[in-house]
């Protein structure tokens, strides 16, 4: 009887036993997924500067704006559909892969009404894959862009085009481009009043200016959605200052109240070689829309 009690009770210790390593090694994977590859515990990671959307402080590093670039927020939008793009064969050796799309959230009060919706498109250069899908989807659309003169378009029907560039200020820049605020544009259009369903910036980098104007001028109430390209070029040190100011105003969006939906590496680019422990894309397709209209 002793040895049957003795035998339960070694029998259980081992049970215990065995299932007290389980959560160890399940905690160091969690943890060693969290920290991705760096030398911090899991407690430093918790009071990293941002978690996944809350913000980039002066403490902020490269890797914590990688974090920021790879949370998607994919449940925040059921019906995400992306538009345009076009298949960039030699980006990336021996593959094709897909550029100029952008991602929209078709849910309800959210998705732009075919017939009765207003697109903008600051940056279309040589690629207007998006705006032809959007007239196809039966938008009112305007593209915008200071460095060409009229775009080559395929279809019939063409898009509005202008030749401005939006930035965070009204002037004529060093290399002769008209370039205003969003105010203005809409002004100079006469959509003061119109609700913008949909706005893409590709604009190398002056949405840095033109976001925090948006936000400061009281437009972003008018927008429904936004989708932009960010720009990796470097992370060197002498240049974290300036990506942490960058990223900042990117972010504004965010603390405005805007609800990301979608973030993705830019598939037709290479990756840089080094951002601390790491290697990220060099840029990012991101979207967001406004909860004021899709929490009606």
């Amino acid at each position: 009887m002793l040895l049957r009690e003795s035998r339960g009770f070694f029998s259980w210790l081992v049970i215990l036993t065995v299932a007290w390593l389980e959560i160890i090694i399940l905690w160091k994977i969690l943890c060693s997924e969290n920290i991705k590859n760096e030398s911090d515990s899991c407690e430093q990671v918790k009071k990293r500067p941002f978690g996944h959307s809350g913000g980039l402080s002066d403490s902020a590093g490269p890797l914590d704006i990688v974090r920021w670039h790879y949370w998607n927020n994919l449940g925040a939008c059921k019906n995400m559909r992306f538009f345009g793009g076009w298949i960039w064969r030699g980006a990336v050796k021996y593959q094709e892969l897909m550029d100029g799309h952008k991602a929209l959230c078709l849910d309800e009060n959210i998705r732009p009404v075919p017939g009765n919706c207003l697109v903008y498109s600051f940056g279309v250069k040589n690629d207007w894959s998006f705006e032809n899908a959007m007239m196809n989807y039966g938008c009112e659309v305007h593209g915008f862009d200071p460095s060409i003169d009229v775009p080559k378009q395929t279809e019939e029907r063409q898009f509005i085009f202008h030749k401005i560039g939006l930035q965070g200020k009204d002037e004529v820049n060093a290399n002769g481009w008209q370039m205003k605020t969003l105010r203005s544009i809409m002004k100079l259009l006469g959509h003061e009043n119109r609700i913008l369903d949909f706005i893409k910036l590709d604009i190398e980098e002056s949405e840095y200016e033109a976001i925090p104007n948006m936000i400061e001028t009281g437009v972003t109430e008018q927008i429904k959605q936004i989708a932009l390209e960010t720009h990796n070029f470097s992370m060197d040190e002498k240049d974290r200052q300036r990506y942490y100011y960058k990223y900042k105003q990117i972010w504004k969006l965010e603390k405005h109240g805007f609800i990301r939906f979608n973030s993705q590496a830019a598939m037709g680019t290479d990756r840089l070689n080094k951002i601390g422990n790491m290697s990220d894309f060099y840029c990012y397709e991101m979207a967001w829309y406004n909860p004021k209209f899709y929490f009606v």
